[in-house]
């Protein structure tokens, strides 16, 4: 089945249908389908990010062009041919998404890694491919790599349970896709580190797309900073992440102002590449990136409305998470105010219905004695209300996802 979605991306990626007056999300897939080691996470990791993103381009308005480079066209000919033809007008977006191995040197001072697509030769660092994209000056670019695999056993959760109600909001992809310009580029772990991967997927992209999924149905607002802070808040509910204290990176250069013309965040200067816009990128020996000077692109911090939730989903889920000593996790629970006022109420969800409703200070003993049993927490913004102040909540939904009950 997975083979047959593949081909149908292929096709689809051929025979891109643009509405006269829609501007284009393109979308690069480029995944290391056929590797003996990570066939099978690519080849999902690829199928559900098409299937992610040409989602996010329907609820926004635009059509959405993919292409995908696997197989025969998993290759640095291919990705910087494709990269250097690519054309986009000044409202267009542009996403490329890299599944497969990655590296570093001791030669490459850049944190973000470099694509490992040839065995033999150069590969592109990914930092160089987000540059070039960006002298496309589309509305906003994104550039992800979920890169250095290492393969485990671990099998990952398929359910995105929704508590019942809501709905997804295409208000938040306009939040991260149109009401800001200019480019973001995250990875999946930190110079020097591996990544993870079971057959069911890459473990970043899974955190990822279920952000994604979360944000639209549960928040009022949403920024690309928290939006991939709670990505690896995700990513370490996967035990094997967590263990190898896998750490995701990102770097915003971003433009509030959505009807201010589209500028590049990062600028790259003495680029080896070829630059002849019908020619391919000629692979090259990856060099440091220009650094982007402090502050230059960087949002205006928005007006505080309620807590971020990132925060407050990485504290709840710390609460739950038994890898941390019991007496670390009864002295979390004193950093509550910060979030809540004394005396909120809390919703409780387990998966799509509502359980429970008690006071905050039983659900930190809940939590306390569950916590074997609870795989995730999400707080449900929409259902929550927040004090005067706009800064505590009052009252808080959440939402519960379960280990599954282990049948002897």
């Amino acid at each position: 089945m997975r083979s047959i979605i593949l081909l149908c991306v292929c096709f689809f990626s051929l025979a891109p249908v643009r509405a006269q007056s829609q501007p284009t999300f393109h979308v690069i897939l480029v995944g290391a389908t056929e590797d003996k080691v990570l066939a099978r996470a690519c080849q999902n990791d690829v199928v559900e990010v098409h299937e992610q993103f040409k989602r996010i381009a329907e609820s926004i308005g635009y059509a959405y062009k993919p292409r995908l480079l696997a197989k025969d066209h998993f290759s640095n000919d291919y990705i910087g041919g494709v990269v250097n033809q690519l054309t986009c007008a000044p409202e267009d977006i542009i996403v490329f998404y890299y599944t497969g191995h990655g590296f570093n040197t001791t030669k490459y001072d850049g944190n973000f890694p470099i694509m490992m697509v040839d065995t033999v030769g150069s590969n592109y660092p990914l930092m160089l491919i987000h540059q070039e994209l960006m002298k496309k000056k589309p509305r906003f670019c994104l550039t992800i790599g979920d890169c250095c695999n290492k393969v485990v056993d671990e099998k990952l959760p398929k359910d995105r349970s929704m508590v019942k109600g809501t709905q997804c909001d295409a208000a938040i992809y306009r939040q991260l896709f149109l009401e800001q310009q200019g480019g973001v580029i995250a990875t999946s772990s930190k110079r020097g580190q591996v990544s993870g991967a079971s057959v069911d997927g890459s473990f970043y992209t899974k955190a990822l797309l279920e952000a994604m999924d979360y944000a639209c149905h549960y928040n009022n607002q949403v920024t690309w900073s928290q939006l991939l802070e709670d990505t690896q808040t995700r990513m370490w509910g996967i035990k094997a992440a967590r263990l190898a204290g896998q750490k995701s990176i990102f770097e915003l250069g971003l433009i509030n102002n959505a009807a201010t013309p589209p500028a590049p965040a990062v600028v790259a200067q003495n680029n080896p590449a070829n630059s002849n816009a019908g020619q391919p990128v000629a692979a090259v020996t990856p060099v440091a990136p220009p650094a982007m000077p402090a502050g230059s692109g960087q949002p205006a911090p928005a007006p505080a409305q309620g807590p971020n939730f990132s925060d407050v989903n990485s504290f709840l889920n710390t609460l739950t998470d038994e890898s941390i000593a019991y007496k670390v996790r009864t002295v979390t629970q004193t950093q509550a105010g910060k979030y809540f006022v004394h005396n909120a109420r809390v919703k409780v969800y387990v998966n799509a219905t509502q359980v429970a409703q008690m006071p905050l200070d039983q659900l930190m003993s809940r939590y306390s004695s569950l916590a074997a049993s609870i795989r995730q927490v999400n707080v449900v913004e929409r259902l929550s209300k927040l004090d005067s102040s706009g800064q505590l909540y009052t009252e808080v939904a959440v939402q519960e996802i379960w280990e599954p009950v282990k049948k002897n």
